[in-house]
């Protein structure tokens, strides 16, 4: 059976492939710019300018204020594990190469709250408040997405 058609379905290397790493799907068009900033390499969070406050989710009016009057600004990209949990089983195929892997909130120094993945962190390392700094994980050839690593594993890197 040198041949693929002649292999059970399952066992031909084409059905033993990774698929793609799906890309988010927004509803709306404020969602859209929020993945279309990230591409530049950089996190953008919308900041109101009635009360200076920031948010993320990207949204159309202040949660604090009611303000409907924003501007995207660029994120430092630092900040700590707010929480996390470490995944055995992939939800999707494209993960399964990498489990077990970390989920991660992260809060930011701008204040919000950022679900993500938190790479390149032994289990043993977790911890809360550890210090985490922005990364871009590319998933295609033209999307890239936000993943944060501990601190002094990207120094180490620089």
């Amino acid at each position: 059976m040198s041949d693929e058609k002649d292999l059970p379905p399952k066992m031909r290397p084409s059905a033993q492939a990774a698929p793609a790493k799906p890309k988010p799907r927004p509803q709306d068009p404020v969602e859209q710019e929020f993945w279309n900033r990230c591409q530049d390499g950089n996190l953008y969070f919308q900041q109101c300018e009635g009360c200076g406050s920031f948010r993320h989710l990207p949204r159309y009016m202040c949660a604090r204020c009611g303000s409907p009057e924003w501007s995207w600004e660029r994120s430092t990209g630092n900040g700590t594990l707010f929480s996390w949990t470490v995944t055995h089983q992939a939800l999707h195929p494209a993960f399964a190469g990498e489990i077990p892997f970390i989920a991660a909130v992260v809060e930011l120094e701008e204040g919000v709250r950022m679900a993500t993945r938190l790479v390149d962190c032994a289990l043993d390392e977790l911890e809360l408040d550890l210090p985490v700094t922005l990364d871009f994980e590319p998933i295609s050839e033209d999307f890239r997405l936000p993943v944060f690593r501990p601190v002094a594993i990207a120094r180490a890197e620089g």
